[in-house]
């Protein structure tokens, strides 16, 4: 802050002879000592003091009311309404402090003269001083609302994708062969009247650590009545969810062994966990073979959504295994010698998508085979 000092002969404020044209100069009055108008130098509280007062104080004494360095009504360098370096009452650090109600160097007080002001009239007057009443620099650090950024939540737990990477977005398709009859068709790639179809992928992540995987699952299936293991849906007829969670296949011979198998394998496995699962389970009350089977020569549209334990660097296998080389065709929901009505399966939403190459219903040498794909939707560690 600037002070406005004015020559006289002694140069001393505290001379007794006049130094302008105002009133009989002293220690203490009502018109300060080198400004003019009632307040004096710089409004009704004086220059350097207070008001009328000379150099050391105003009406009110030294550092009474109308004070002149230290405090008064309007002082100087302290006080005062809308003092100098503070608002009403105080320095820098008096009552309404840097940033009180006084206003920056205008408020209640003036700028330069204002009633009461002291040299210039106040750093802060009513309003605060750099900004609104009671702000601080800039009306305050971050203001009513918080710092920079609001309330938020914490993260939930990250799924990774990449961990079941190379199994997510698989097609495996079982195409049917050039012969065929009615609602069967030849099984290509036979040996010996048999096949086994394998399917293999590679889990990443952390080996010895262990991932819940989510996936999809959708296609056209044949059915398959597995032994022992705990099925997950109820009836075929009221419910397509065919997966199970542990069991076996048919031994050699047994009911329906002459149908395939749809096998997911975990290996090495998760304790605790199955680590064998089947996509095409139905009852044994409900197997091809059973009387009055809902599911003889027939294949069923899946679509449903499953979660099991895997090891990381372990490896999860589809096996398809077929004991006479042939394929139940999609031939749709009646029984019989013409397949005339195959199913499709939306594959809307996948992600990835399915091949663009891959066309429904699914066909090879006009006869509608099988197929099944693979979506995964989560990865979790645990």
């Amino acid at each position: 802050m600037k002070r406005f000092l004015f020559a006289c002969a002694s140069i001393s404020l505290l001379a007794a002879a006049s130094c302008g044209s105002d009133a009989t100069v002293k220690q203490t009055g009502s018109g300060g000592q080198t400004g003019s108008g009632s307040g004096g130098q710089t409004g009704s509280g004086g220059t350097s003091s207070g008001s009328g007062g000379a150099a050391q104080a105003g009406t009110g004494g030294t550092v009474g009311s109308g004070g002149t360095t230290p405090a008064g009504t309007g002082g100087m360098v302290t006080t005062g309404s809308g003092g100098k370096a503070t608002g009403s009452g105080g320095v820098e650090g008096s009552t309404g402090g840097v940033t009180g109600t006084g206003g920056v160097a205008t408020g209640s007080g003036g700028t330069a003269p204002g009633t009461g002001g002291g040299s210039p009239g106040g750093a802060v007057g009513t309003g605060g001083m750099v900004m609104g009443t009671g702000g601080g620099q800039a009306g305050g650090h971050p203001g009513t609302g918080g710092t920079e950024s609001g309330t938020g939540g914490a993260g939930g737990a990250a799924s990774d994708l990449a961990v079941a990477a190379a199994w997510d977005g698989q097609l495996v398709q079982f195409p049917c062969g050039t012969s065929g009859s009615g609602y069967d068709c030849a099984n290509v790639g036979c040996v010996n009247n048999m096949a086994t179809k394998t399917s293999m992928w590679t889990i990443a992540g952390t080996a010895g650590s262990v991932y819940s995987v989510t996936f999809n699952v959708r296609g056209i299936v044949e059915a398959y009545s597995y032994v022992g293991g705990t099925r997950d849906g109820g009836s075929i007829t009221t419910n397509l969810d065919l997966f199970q969670r542990g069991g076996m296949p048919q031994a050699a011979g047994g009911s329906n062994y002459d149908y395939n198998t749809y096998e997911l394998d975990v290996a090495p496995g998760v304790t605790g966990e199955p680590n064998t699962y089947f996509l095409n389970s139905v009852s044994a009350a409900e197997g091809p073979h059973a009387s009055n089977s809902p599911t003889q020569h027939l294949t069923f549209p899946i679509n449903y959504t499953k979660t099991i334990k895997v090891m990381g660097n372990s490896v999860v296998t589809l096996k398809v295994f077929d004991s006479n080389c042939t394929l139940v065709q999609n031939c749709g929901p009646t029984m019989g010698n013409t397949c005339a009505a195959p199913r499709t399966v939306s594959l809307s939403g996948v992600m990835p998508a399915a091949p663009s190459s891959f066309m429904q219903p699914f066909q090879n040498s006009g006869r509608y085979g099988q197929w099944v794909y693979f979506d995964v939707t989560a990865v979790t560690a645990n």
